[in-house]
């Protein structure tokens, strides 16, 4: 029983900073999120290592740490066009891990199966607006350097994305989706994030944002913590 009241207990202090967090965000100066966001993933992650330990594989860390790099970067950054490249390569280096994490578990399999449906819809409004608001970006950064640091993190979106799809089309199970959905969402977090940046500093965009963000980090817990072997047991068990 102690136990279990200490991991609640350790859930909800995440769970009271991010509540904290979109209430300062929102209703109140959106510079006060500085002092908050930079909390809410440590603690976060302090209840996922209690509970699922051996879980977690080292491609979960390194997206773990590359995700809060870069989180903390773009807090930080103001006008510093150094610290800005900086928190793009962490990004770029997420989006590597988080695709690995994915490939790992389809590698060995026979993709058979052709992706259809709301996977390729999402796959092809994902590289659309990558396409989009990197034409946009180049054109407002005027930086050389970050242009390119932007193309390789495209390129490494796109690939996320196609593995993101791939695992859905092979599994369609709930791990899957979990997956699926997590990748997609740091996709479009980081486009909303870019429009912000540059071109449209309003609240509702934000708050967006912001949703996106933690959603994308939760959901690719879930689907780490999901059991791939029993889902798939229970998929085929089903079967004629």
């Amino acid at each position: 029983m102690d136990t279990i009241n200490s991991k609640k207990s350790l859930l909800f202090i995440p769970l009271t900073l991010l509540v904290v967090y979109f209430c300062a965000g929102i209703f109140f100066s959106p510079a006060l999120v500085i002092y908050i966001k930079p909390f809410i993933i440590p603690t976060f992650i302090i209840y996922v290592v209690n509970n699922n330990f051996k879980k977690l594989s080292l491609n979960y860390y390194l997206y773990v740490i590359y995700f809060y790099i870069n989180e903390l970067l773009l807090l930080f950054w103001e006008d510093s066009v150094q610290l800005y490249r900086t928190a793009l390569i962490a990004s770029f280096f997420c989006y590597l891990a988080l695709a690995n994490l994915g490939y790992n578990s389809i590698k060995t399999k026979k993709l058979y199966t052709v992706p259809k449906g709301i996977s390729l819809f999402m796959f092809a409004i994902n590289c659309f607006l990558l396409v989009a608001i990197l034409y946009v970006l180049i054109a407002a950064a005027g930086d050389s350097y970050l242009n390119v640091i932007m193309i390789f993190n495209a390129i490494a979106a796109l690939f996320l994305g196609v593995t993101a799809v791939l695992y859905l089309a092979k599994f369609t199970n709930r791990k899957a989706y979990y997956y699926f959905f997590g990748a997609f969402a740091l996709i479009f977090n980081d486009i909303f994030a870019a429009i912000v940046t540059y071109y449209i500093d309003h609240v509702l965009l934000n708050t967006f944002d912001r949703v996106l963000h933690f959603t994308s980090f939760y959901l690719i817990y879930l689907f780490i913590i999901t059991d791939k072997k029993k889902v798939e047991n229970l998929l085929t068990d089903s079967q004629p």
